[in-house]
């Protein structure tokens, strides 16, 4: 059915399933909330276990783990010029990641990693299908989103093997490759592709269409994997124990990419809430890092900076951008949008509440919770103006 305004239709559970973002992103809003939600019932005492571990899973492996699957099952089959998700793979898909995610609010944790492997093994099967099929390459930045992917599934399976060990042999590599190079890798690798966009600016990512890599294609490639390189050195010293050396080459490694593949700090024809929210994020996805070696003893604190204000605030904008461009709406993208600095903003103030907390420790739990239910008032801001679009199909497509 098209809608009044002859723009969009509204589609059903095959369509949906073709541009997984429809189902993934909403469901990764739900979990994200639920994920934070644990804080304010544990202060209020309505649950009984600590849920700092459910938490951190739930967020990284549920959260952002649905919001990059809703996306690279959406943009990987058009990048590869392949067939897109059938209404099956999406459905076995979604229940193993909902099942995922029960298992880790029921603090099952090790079920959890097991059910994420599995889940992410499922993705990467039917990706590797769609390659073998391609009639086309994708951006050079892609091998950065499979490193990503990768650095999850280790991470996995090294919280698995320590499940039964007498002490957590592996716990800093995990928490460093499960909560940072998960998302770390797809927000650099797919952002030196898309984010020129939002600045007015053409993506030296962006090449002509070929089944097989060109010269130019395998230098962009092999950037990409040095930078990789130098970031899994930065964990695996990090992990070592030099907690000031690990950060500070982390912070010059993502630096240096962002500097010279994505223009976020050099673009200026584009001027909106898009543009300036990113530029907000990525500065503070830096500062985080630049945080944990001017204090490390507050990294884990400190890191927020990084994972709420930087690479949520990246997610929530890109997400933005791909629900607007495929409900037909990509119009709204020019417009104010004074809402988007209001939910962002609000998920800002929410990540200072939760820093505080571990500097102030005789109110830190409440300072949690506090900072829980403020980011779950951002986030239903942003689902409001968003999530309606996700059931609604561009007339065109």
């Amino acid at each position: 059915m098209v809608s009044t305004n002859g723009q969009a239709g509204w589609i059903g559970w095959r369509h949906l399933a073709a541009e997984p973002y429809r189902i993934f992103f909403p469901a990764a809003v739900g979990v994200g909330l639920v994920g934070v939600g644990l804080w304010p019932l544990y202060a209020l005492k309505v649950t009984d276990f600590y849920p700092g571990v459910s938490h951190a899973r739930l967020m990284a492996c549920g959260f952002f783990g649905g919001f990059i699957v809703g996306f690279l099952g959406t943009a990987l089959p058009r990048m590869l010029s392949s067939f897109a998700l059938t209404a099956g793979e999406a459905g076995m898909s979604l229940g193993l990641y909902l099942t995922m995610a029960a298992a880790y609010v029921r603090s099952k944790i090790v079920l959890g990693d097991e059910l994420f492997l599995v889940w992410l093994g499922f993705f990467a099967l039917g990706g590797v299908v769609r390659f073998w099929r391609r009639k086309d390459t994708p951006p050079p930045g892609l091998a950065l989103v499979l490193l990503g992917l990768l650095c999850a599934a280790a991470g996995a399976a090294l919280a698995i093997a320590d499940a039964d060990a007498d002490e957590a042999r592996f716990a800093a590599l995990q928490h460093l490759l499960s909560y940072q190079g998960f998302v770390l890798f797809p927000i650099l690798g797919v952002g030196a592709f898309i984010l020129p966009r939002f600045f007015g600016m053409p993506s030296s990512h962006d090449m002509p269409e070929s089944r097989q890599p060109t010269a130019g294609w395998l230098r962009k490639a092999g950037a990409a994997l040095g930078v990789a390189a130098a970031i899994l050195i930065s964990f695996f010293i990090e992990a070592a124990g030099w907690h000031r050396v690990g950060p500070a080459m982390r912070l010059a490694a993502v630096l240096g990419y962002i500097l010279v593949e994505i223009p976020i700090f050099r673009a200026a024809a584009v001027k909106n809430a898009f543009s300036g929210a990113l530029k907000a994020a990525f500065a503070l996805l830096l500062a985080g890092f630049a945080g944990a070696v001017v204090y490390p003893g507050y990294r884990v604190a400190l890191l927020h900076l990084t994972l709420v204000g930087g690479f949520a605030s990246v997610t929530f904008v890109v997400a933005t951008r791909v629900i607007f461009g495929h409900s037909g709406h990509l119009a709204l993208m020019s417009k104010p949008n004074r809402w988007l600095w209001v939910a962002l903003g609000t998920m800002w103030l929410a990540m200072i509440t939760r820093i505080s907390g571990d500097f102030l420790p005789k109110i830190r739990i409440s300072h949690y919770a506090y900072g829980a239910a403020v980011w779950i008032i951002g986030v239903l801001i942003w689902a409001w103006k968003t999530l309606g679009k996700v059931a609604v199909r561009d007339a065109e497509d």
